[in-house]
């Protein structure tokens, strides 16, 4: 089970990014292709952080050339994410999030 409060990195919050916009499972090398903000090292790093935290799982593992690679598949949507970060800032109640709908139109 997901912890009950937690923050993601600006850069956890990137790689999630690739995961949500992606129809199929991604491993490390498609993300590194798909971006130079970061390196490979990095890259793997911020996987094996968004596994930790449950964000991410294993959906399978693929051969490339003479390695294998890890699939991953986010475990959660990217409006599961936002609603649980809005309970995180305390807006929970219908009153609250009437507002931050209207907030979100008038953006």
């Amino acid at each position: 089970m997901r912890k009950k409060s937690f923050e993601l990195t600006k850069g956890e919050e990137r790689i999630m990014e690739f995961f949500w916009d992606s129809p199929t499972p991604l491993t490390s090398m498609d993300i590194s292709s798909m971006t130079d903000e970061f390196n490979d090292s990095y890259i793997h790093r911020l996987l094996n952080s968004l596994l930790k935290k449950e964000m991410l799982e294993i959906n399978g593992i693929v051969k490339s050339g003479k390695q294998y690679a890890r699939k991953f598949i986010p475990t959660i949507t990217r409006e599961e994410y936002g609603a649980m970060v809005m309970r995180d800032l305390g807006i929970k109640d219908e009153k609250a999030l009437a507002k931050v709908a209207v907030a979100m139109v008038q953006q």
